[in-house]
């Protein structure tokens, strides 16, 4: 087995990182087996999506202004509060996955139209761009490290306790009732990324560039956040004005149509997209089946790997641009756009083997499995020797002891109480 070390350039920082025990493959040899045409992205084949995601949309407001005075009162409201609105949150989060792929360089190969592109498609769905940028970056920088990651870090066992302010047995914990899990679902879906973009929820402890001066201070939208480094403060600022611009229009639409016809128009389905873009993310990076490491067992390699692609439907897929069902190969190499995605994925399959992860679940039972059986991380060596993370003959005794407690695997329990404060605010 290959034992030479590269390194990598994942959003302006190098990361350096080597080939995983057990399995031949490292970041240079997965790289060498794509295809050179997929990080090779478009502007007129990017963009392409963009316009197809608005028509939908336009058509589907379209087609509800048209058949809704034809309908009996309540088929009325049934139309514009229910259907209408999960019907639009699909292409509009279609637009918001092209945003994000601007972010990383995925949709054309020149900066400025990456930024300008994902400035206005993210400002229309109310995200802050450049801030997003940054912290998202940072998360494919250290994914799935319990310190650094900024998305879904799990609580360690001590902290599972503490939750609980101790008073739990976790060898004999009775599962909450499926009304509890229900609940806690929806709030989730509700309120998890305004949230987490308000207070950076769900983050490692280290997972900031600078120390945290308060609860008030991990927010996307503060210049001065802990989040950010003060070169950035002037992008946060115009991630900012790119919300309130959007905030602005809907004022002068909710004057001249009615609020209510900005509500159901556009406010309910961009709390559909805000649904998708939390349900998205927890899913990639939460599975029984997938590790969690400590510093001193991560690599940029097993961080990326830890992730899975899920199974939608094909509507899903199509609608949202691959995001879910080829996932790994973005937290590979985040600058192929997504409709390389397939091309990439089926060349590093073969050297990946059990490493790669896929899921065939239903996508909506993975949420409810995940919310049940993934509450707490702590290391089981076994589990790591069947995933094929140990050590292996290759290396040391001292390796090998490391992984044993720095490999971790969820656990079930118990839903802890509402985190609503970054970790050390």
């Amino acid at each position: 087995m290959s034992e030479t070390y590269v390194t990598e350039t994942i959003h302006g920082e190098i990361v350096k990182d080597g080939p995983i025990q057990g399995v031949n493959v490292d970041i240079k040899r997965l790289r060498e087996a794509i295809p050179a045409h997929c990080f090779q992205p478009t502007i007129a084949r990017s963009l392409s999506y963009v316009i197809s995601d608005l028509i939908v949309w336009g058509s589907l407001l379209a087609g509800t202004l048209w058949l809704e005075p034809q309908l009996e009162f309540w088929p009325s409201r049934l139309l514009r509060f229910v259907v209408y609105p999960f019907l639009a949150g699909l292409p509009l989060t279609g637009v918001w996955v092209v945003g994000h792929e601007c972010g990383h360089g995925a949709f054309s190969k020149y900066k400025s139209v990456n930024n300008f592109v994902g400035f206005l498609a993210h400002s229309f769905l109310l995200s802050p761009y450049f801030a997003w940028q940054s912290s998202h970056g940072r998360h494919h920088q250290y994914a799935n490290n319990m310190s650094t990651d900024l998305n879904y870090v799990p609580f360690s066992k001590i902290e599972y306790k503490e939750s609980f302010r101790k008073k739990v047995d976790l060898e004999h914990m009775a599962e909450d009732a499926p009304v509890v899990v229900f609940l806690r679902i929806v709030l989730q879906q509700i309120l998890g990324w305004p949230w987490y973009l308000l207070t950076h929820i769900t983050a490692g402890p280290n997972s900031s560039p600078r120390k945290s001066r308060g609860w008030w201070d991990n927010s996307h939208f503060l210049p001065t956040s802990s989040l950010f480094r003060p070169s950035e403060g002037l992008n946060i600022v115009l991630s900012d004005l790119g919300i309130l611009g959007m905030s602005y229009v809907l004022y002068l639409a909710g004057e001249k149509y009615g609020s209510w016809n900005v509500v159901w128009g556009y406010v309910l389905p961009w709390m559909w997209v805000n649904h998708w873009i939390v349900m998205i993310t927890y899913l990639h990076h939460t599975s029984p089946d997938l590790p969690k490491y400590n510093p001193e067992s991560w690599t940029y390699l097993r961080g990326a790997l830890a992730t899975v692609d899920r199974d939608p439907g094909v509507v899903l897929k199509y609608m949202l641009h691959h995001i879910i069902d080829l996932h790994v190969i973005h937290h590979l190499f985040p600058r192929i756009p997504h409709y390389y995605a397939q091309d990439a994925t089926d060349a590093i399959k073969p050297l990946l083997g059990p490493l790669y992860h896929v899921d065939k679940q239903n996508y909506w039972q993975a949420l409810w499995d995940a919310f049940v059986m993934c509450q707490w991380v702590e290391p089981d060596p076994e589990k790591t020797r069947q995933a094929r993370i140990d050590a292996g003959e290759v290396a040391d005794a001292a390796a090998a002891a490391s992984d044993e407690k720095g490999v971790l695997w969820y656990r079930s329990g118990r839903i802890p109480r509402v985190v609503t404060v970054m970790r050390g605010s």
